[in-house]
């Protein structure tokens, strides 16, 4: 038997569970896919898994080819509407659950954390709804013009090595926090190995570090900028030489001790009321530690040839691993998996 044919019978035999199971997942128990219907709980939970991101309609009409047999959209939201969101969740977990025999790097379990915008069909009523700025037809005073649009961000942690889905976490692209929900995401995640995430720019923050540095069996990579007014100040002082650094960030929240010690990084309060024109990233700052924190962390510099122009290019990666286990040039090799 193939490696894919083993996948979907665990993925059948996950849904067949989950559909005996169904009481749990249902706002009405008593009521809910207690009548025999056509889509039942099994078909139901298997045609929304094989869905593709077509019209209602053509993926019924995929899933259901003799006419006889087709399900109608009204039908097919009905079922839906009784079903809680959370039952997708539980048959995530208990699929990855089945998986034997995981790969690891060097004893790792090797994940990455990143975001994807998805668009739904334009609702004004949407709590998705959110503006966007479009150039197609500038004012006469030559500001951008913007357009409603309901967006969703999917923050997805994902599994390098075995190719598998770990967490997903929705937000309004609004109201987005990828940071927050990074650290949520890796605070509820539960796994019989010691683990390393890989993340990009966009999440680089001590808050994350310290999250990473005190979760059991977390280890974190996060690539960190370098020269705009949002790189941290010791790392766009480092020399152009690749380094390899134990460094320590004093953290606080209290503006006596930024006053008092003006070295220290000011974390700003969550509940603080900033202007519109700053980022959403930096209106979304958190501290959930002590009012002064020392938060230590290892800076690794690389050096990377750009193949397009031959130019030589720097990157910055924070991280908690060893470097007797993970020297300099071994970072760079484990990054580029990401």
């Amino acid at each position: 038997m193939t490696k894919k044919h083993q996948v979907l019978r665990q993925i059948d035999s996950v849904t067949d569970m989950a559909a005996e199971c169904i009481n749990y997942f249902v706002y009405h128990p008593c009521k809910d896919f207690t009548r025999k219907r056509e889509l039942d709980a099994k078909t139901f939970i298997k045609t929304t898994l094989a869905m593709q991101g077509n019209c209602l309609n053509k993926e019924l009409a995929d899933a259901f080819p003799k006419p006889s047999k087709r399900m109608t959209a009204s039908a097919y939201e009905q079922q839906k509407s009784k079903v809680n969101p959370r039952l997708f969740k539980a048959i995530l977990y208990e699929f990855n659950s089945t998986l034997k025999q995981l790969a690891l790097y060097h004893g790792y379990r090797l994940l990455a954390i990143d975001g994807s915008d998805f668009a739904l069909p334009y609702d004004k009523h949407s709590p998705f709804l959110c503006n966007i700025q479009t150039r197609k037809k500038p004012l006469a005073d030559n500001k951008l013009t913007t357009k409603g649009a309901c967006l969703i961000l999917a923050n997805i942690l994902y599994d390098i090595a075995n190719c598998c889905y770990l967490d997903c976490l929705l937000q309004s692209r609004k109201g987005m926090d990828e940071r927050s929900a990074a650290v949520h995401m890796l605070q509820t995640l539960r796994l019989q190995h010691r683990y390393i995430v890989l993340m990009d720019r966009g999440y680089e923050s001590f808050n994350l570090f310290e999250h990473g540095n005190r979760l059991p069996d977390c280890n974190y990579v996060v690539r960190l900028r370098t020269k705009d007014k949002g790189a941290i100040r010791e790392i766009s002082a480092l020399p152009d030489q690749e380094c390899d650094l134990e460094m320590t960030f004093n953290i606080t929240n209290s503006a006596k001790q930024k006053k008092l010690h003006p070295e220290y990084h000011k974390i700003n309060a969550p509940n603080r009321r900033y202007k519109d024109k700053y980022s959403p990233k930096y209106r979304t700052a958190h501290w959930d530690f002590e009012s002064f924190c020392p938060v230590n962390c290892r800076i690794v510099k690389l050096k990377i040839n750009d193949p397009l122009s031959g130019k030589t290019k720097w990157e910055v990666l924070a991280t908690n691993l060893s470097p007797s286990d993970f020297p300099l040039s071994e970072m760079r090799n484990l990054y580029h998996l990401r």
